[in-house]
């Protein structure tokens, strides 16, 4: 039998990964909900903030992999980050969404 790979997806480096993009996507959110110069950005705050928060996610993984620093850039990481983005942006989304009621 081949050997199959070993996921860590409840390892303390994945919930770091998410608990982090959670913060930042969260905080992120609620500071483009203020805006008040950039209209555009304070209707659209959740797609823009899930976007670049994502795309951060990708850029730290693709520079890990290139710099040769003796960091891997890995998948995992990012989908970690990506569901944490998700996380953070949905507590944010439904605690707007209470305080308004």
């Amino acid at each position: 039998m081949p050997d199959t790979p070993h996921w860590d997806l409840l390892s303390f480096d994945t919930a770091a990964h998410a608990g982090v993009f959670a913060v930042l996507s969260f905080t992120s959110y609620i500071s483009a909900r203020r805006q008040r110069r950039f209209p555009t950005l304070r209707r659209q705050a959740l797609l823009w903030v899930g976007v670049g928060c994502t795309l951060f996610g990708g850029l730290i993984e693709v520079l890990q992999a290139t710099m040769g620093l003796g960091r891997q850039g890995e998948w995992s990481d990012l989908i970690s980050d990506t569901l944490g983005t998700v996380a953070g942006l949905g507590a944010a989304w439904l605690l707007r969404r209470w305080w308004q009621a």
